[in-house]
């Protein structure tokens, strides 16, 4: 039986998911962008990192080779999701958990395999659990380079990556009031 290489996307009931990473190459000692993408059918979500009432945010469990390490999923700021008494949060359509990949100045130049598990809750009325398994290959240059990027990865990450909320400015004040 032959090997079935790993791919950077799945098509899964209900949704494709993807990983994101526009750069074509990694610098060592330097950052990189990337993102878990989904694309969801039209009434189905998933999940943010605080779910509400019911429901679990997607899950990311990474085999990286020495020298890198990938930051913690961000999320963007949620749909309101009721269903009956119950009030969830998510994301329809699609959505972009961007998250940082870093590479050490001590990483082995070469090519580099990112392999991700991930696993997600995707629901409607009912609740369907996934998983998949993605790899992104990118090379580590001797040298640093000028880091060209992937035009559909750059694409999805660059439309979406702006949905992230942003932080009070340190001069700004929040008030909270009952009503």
């Amino acid at each position: 039986v032959p090997a079935l290489a790993l791919s950077s996307s799945a098509d899964a009931a209900h949704l494709h998911v993807q990983l994101i990473v526009p750069a074509a190459q990694l610098n060592r000692g330097a950052s990189s962008n990337a993102g878990l993408y989904f694309k969801l059918e039209p009434g189905w979500h998933v999940y943010w990192q605080n779910a509400g009432d019911s429901g679990e945010p997607p899950h990311i469990t990474w085999t990286l080779p020495a020298g890198v390490t990938a930051g913690s999923l961000q999320f963007p700021a949620p749909k309101r999701l009721p269903l009956g008494p119950l009030m969830d949060f998510g994301y329809e359509n699609e959505v972009l958990f961007p998250f940082s990949l870093d590479v050490a100045s001590s990483a082995r130049p070469g090519p580099v395999a990112l392999e991700a598990k991930v696993n997600w809750l995707v629901c409607r009325e009912v609740c369907i659990p996934g998983k998949a398994e993605l790899e992104v290959d990118r090379a580590i240059p001797a040298t640093p380079a000028q880091v060209a990027e992937l035009s559909p990865d750059k694409e999805i990450y660059d439309r979406l990556v702006g949905q992230l909320p942003t932080s009070l400015p340190s001069t700004g004040t929040a008030v909270f009031q009952s009503t």
